[in-house]
């Protein structure tokens, strides 16, 4: 099967797996949330010696919920 563009003209993602497919999304899902999506990858983007990388493992959120620890929300970090 031949490949589709994700992109519109403006360079926007559409909502798909394989072009317009807006039938496979919630009624929430806007074009910004294909961008969200990725914030999990933008640490790939920081040096070999930045402190994300070379600091010690801290606790994260859900390991100390399961751990039964009380937890604050998470939120925003500004730096």
């Amino acid at each position: 099967m031949p490949s589709i563009a994700c992109y519109r003209t403006s360079d926007w993602n559409m909502i798909g797996f394989n072009g317009h497919q807006p039938e496979v999304a919630d009624l929430y899902t806007s074009t910004g949330s294909l961008y969200m999506a990725t914030l999990g990858f933008l640490t790939l983007g920081l040096p070999a010696d930045n402190k994300f990388w070379t600091d010690a493992p801290a606790p994260w959120t859900s390991l100390k919920a399961w751990s039964g620890e009380t937890i604050k929300k998470d939120y925003k970090v500004e730096y």
